[in-house]
């Protein structure tokens, strides 16, 4: 992928911070270490009662780029807005507290989304999944797609996380900040999907389709909470869609499944067999040949862990597990993802549904000038 020389340009980096001082240093060491250098890097420390507070100071004695925000607990919507209302910068990056980004980082996404008309307002990238200590532990999905992508980034939520979307500062002018209210409901952990949605309403977005993003998973990140970030995906996914009254019906039934398919792998881990039937349901409504398939899948998961822990029991000494994982940092970033191809997730389902992006003007980038429904100043959904 060429890079277009854009030196010169500053990009905001927003890191919210609550608690974050095992991953932290690492973090912020990975954006000193980006080769694009022009950064304002703005760390909102969200009421820490940890050593978060005092490893952002260390960082920046050493490092006039950053600037260190604390408040009280509000959540990682509220952090994040009160970052972007602290920039000046015309882009902005956004970085979770736990996070990695590869070097070129910045300097890939800047030289994707720069040169391209203003009606372009976002670029993302793609991730690899890490663990405590850094290693990569499996690949993100490789699905992607770029230009007015609202249709198929409902469906196939292509960013995945925080850490992977870059906007200019205009797409916040349009739409306001990050929503805080699903926090303060109790249902907090999407508002990055619910964001990139409303960004695509509006705008084009642009891919670069590399894995750049190391996106750790431990037990404290506010993804573990399983039974949250199910409820979390329906609410945003049902919010765009009361939002978007012009989208297909078959759009509507695509990103119900989708939602519900990942909320039913949530509420069956937890044994919450109640709620993984209501899940269940939609999925039969849409497709009952899914329905099928996710209940035989969830059948053969079990019996494999089943017989995992036969094994273990049977061979419980003497078995040393070598890794034969790399560090997130040592991997090629041209190196390809793999997956991302699941019996939903098909690629004739991506063909009809990039149709229905260009022909039906999901996107409204090319549309009058003014608010779309949901749009907000940034003033208004801070708080």
């Amino acid at each position: 992928m060429k890079l277009v020389t854009i030196s010169g340009i500053e990009v905001a980096v927003v890191i919210p911070a609550y608690n974050a001082s095992p991953y932290l240093a690492q973090t912020l060491q990975c954006v000193v270490d980006q080769t694009h250098k022009a950064l304002e890097i703005i760390i909102v420390d969200d009421g820490s009662t940890d050593e978060t507070a005092s490893i952002c100071r260390r960082f920046a004695a050493a490092d006039p780029r950053i600037k260190l925000l604390s408040t009280e607990n509000r959540g990682v919507a509220a952090a994040r807005n009160i970052g972007i209302a602290s920039s000046t910068s015309d882009y902005i990056a956004f970085l979770d507290a736990d996070d990695l980004w590869h070097p070129t980082y910045v300097e890939r996404m800047l030289s994707a989304l720069h040169p391209l008309p203003e009606a372009w307002g976002a670029v993302y990238a793609l991730h690899r999944f890490i663990d405590t200590e850094g290693y990569c532990t499996k690949s993100g999905s490789s699905v992607n797609a770029r230009d007015c992508i609202l249709a198929r980034h409902l469906v196939f939520r292509f960013v995945g996380n925080g850490s992977g979307f870059m906007v200019r500062r205009a797409v916040v002018d349009k739409i306001g900040g990050y929503d805080p209210r699903y926090a303060r409901q109790g249902i907090g952990g999407c508002e990055d999907f619910d964001f990139e949605l409303r960004t695509a309403e509006h705008f084009k977005i642009e891919t670069v389709p590399l894995g750049l993003v190391g996106y750790r998973l431990h037990a404290e990140a506010m993804s573990a909470d399983k039974s949250r970030m199910a409820r979390s995906l329906l609410a945003v996914s049902e919010q765009c869609i009361a939002r978007n009254p012009e989208l297909p019906a078959y759009v509507v039934s695509c990103a119900r499944a989708s939602a519900h398919l990942y909320a039913f792998s949530k509420y069956a881990s937890l044994k919450d067999w109640q709620s993984a039937a209501t899940s269940l349901k939609y999925i039969y409504d849409h497709s009952p040949t899914l329905a099928a398939s996710v209940l035989v899948r969830l059948i053969l998961t079990k019996a494999r862990r089943a017989a995992r822990r036969t094994l273990r029991k049977a061979w419980p000494v003497g078995r040393k597990t070598e890794r034969n994982v790399k560090k997130f940092e040592e991997i090629d970033p041209l190196s390809p993802l793999v997956g991302g191809w699941s019996r939903f997730r098909t690629k004739a389902l991506l063909r009809r549904l990039s149709e229905i992006d260009r022909a039906g003007g999901c996107c409204a980038a090319t549309s009058s000038a003014g608010l779309m429904p949901g749009g907000r100043a940034l003033s208004n959904i801070q708080s």
